[in-house]
């Protein structure tokens, strides 16, 4: 309780000292998606799946290494170059190109390339959808806030109320027209609701602090939320059928676009599983030089160094052809374990499409009840603040005893809270369907 009440200080302190500024519900999601440490994750996992992308596309170029080297050799050797026995001391150096080039492999880099850039588009659709759980718990959040916000403005009118009534009861106790009951209800009820404001304000304390940590908000100075105007009595969505709002769904949905992809990866893995059955067919050729410290010409001079090197030059271009015959079975089993690849995620792509429809189905549900409760609400509020009236009239006229007015004010309050919980459970729950409909999710 202390904790919370530190909590709830702090922030209306902060609150009030620096409330130059009020964000707005875009400006929470913009914020979030931002500095969210599992969005900025996933940028990275869709860089990495960029530069797979680059890789196999270079692995497709023919390869190209140059070598060399020196050594120094003294006592019997053989000369490198000469091939014969000298005692020399013999210094010698070679330098070499050699390249490789595939011409066939069973298009296994083709479908490799083809893989990884449906990989990649995959990634950008996992971001997306990360994106749109981040955006859905902010908009989630920012509405508990607002719901707080307002249930501690209830509780702090009812404190004020029952302050003003144990003072009314308080002047008609000592004209001797209530009893000292009536005083002491007075005075218990007024205990009550302070109680029921510190709780609201630890509420409210709670509900901004989980917002400000969603946002990853490194203070929660100076942060205050923007009371949208919320427009409830027209939701058009709701005319809208569960079907519908479905085929809608799942052509912006990111992840089915991503589990779409997946297939089509899988797919082409199996592809590159049967290019393992296949020939492989390569082109390599070499160019290479060197020299010895024993060169000598015809006259026993020692031979240029620069006239070794052309003397020495080697050139050297061929095929070459691998065909696979026995490998115990590698490929066989990579291409099973490729094609039960591609069946899970056909089937991945079925659980997820099932998985939206019914979700969206108990969405639709979910608003219509909520429309339905906050309408009943609405309508239980306005008996009640009449019962509420006329029972305060009859208390201060001395008509009735304090347990019946007391018992008037709390269904009032009661009463309240719950219309603030229909209406924000309302709200969210057409947010829900604006989402899956690809509305805007803004007020």
């Amino acid at each position: 309780m202390v904790m919370f009440l530190s909590i709830s200080t702090f922030l209306i302190a902060s609150g009030n000292a620096y409330g130059q500024k009020e964000w707005t519900l875009k400006e929470c999601v913009d914020y979030a998606l931002e500095h969210n440490l599992n969005v900025k994750q996933s940028y990275l996992n869709n860089d990495q799946a960029a530069n797979q992308v680059l890789r196999n596309k270079l692995a497709l170029a023919p390869t190209l290494s140059g070598s060399g080297g020196t050594s120094y050799n003294w006592g019997r050797t053989i000369d490198p170059f000469s091939n014969t026995f000298t005692n020399e001391e013999i210094r010698s150096a070679n330098l070499s190109l050699n390249g490789n080039a595939s011409l066939f492999n069973g298009f296994e880099l083709q479908n490799t390339l083809r893989q990884s850039k449906l990989d990649y588009l995959a990634s950008q659709s996992d971001l997306k959808k990360i994106q749109n759980d981040i955006s859905l718990n902010v908009i989630s959040e920012y509405l508990q806030v607002l719901f707080a916000k307002e249930q501690l403005k209830v509780y702090a009118n009812r404190l004020n109320e029952s302050s003003k009534q144990k003072e009314r009861t308080k002047i008609m106790f000592d004209a001797g027209t209530m009893t000292r009951g009536n005083l002491l209800d007075a005075e218990s009820q007024l205990a009550t609701e302070e109680l029921n404001k510190i709780t609201a304000e630890n509420q409210f304390a709670t509900s901004t602090l989980n917002l400000i940590q969603l946002l990853e908000l490194d203070s929660a100075a100076s942060f205050q939320i923007q009371d949208p105007i919320v427009d409830i009595t027209s939701a058009e969505i709701l005319s809208q059928s569960s079907e519908a709002i479905y085929q809608k769904a799942i052509a912006h949905l990111p992840e089915v676009q991503s589990v779409i992809l997946k297939i089509s990866s899988a797919e082409k893995g199996l592809s590159i599983a049967k290019g393992g059955l296949y020939p492989r067919l390569s082109m390599y050729g070499s160019y290479s030089t060197g020299y010895s410290s024993a060169s000598q010409n015809l006259a026993g001079e020692r031979t240029p160094i620069k006239d070794q090197f052309d003397n020495n030059l080697a050139r050297s271009i061929g095929l070459s052809l691998n065909v696979p015959i026995f490998n115990g079975w590698s490929a066989h089993t990579s291409i099973n374990r490729a094609r039960i690849g591609v069946l899970n995620a056909q089937l991945n792509a079925d659980i997820l499409r099932n998985q939206v429809f019914k979700s969206i189905q108990q969405a639709s549900t979910d608003a219509i009840s909520a429309q339905k409760k906050y309408a009943a609400t609405q309508k239980s509020t306005e008996a009640l603040t009449e019962a509420y009236e006329y029972a305060d009239k009859r208390f201060n006229a001395g008509l009735s005893s304090s347990l019946e007015f007391l018992t008037a004010t709390n269904n009032l309050t009661k009463v309240k809270t719950e219309l603030l919980q229909a209406k924000y459970d309302y709200i969210f729950k057409i947010k829900i369907l604006d989402f899956y409909a690809g509305n805007p999710l803004t007020f």
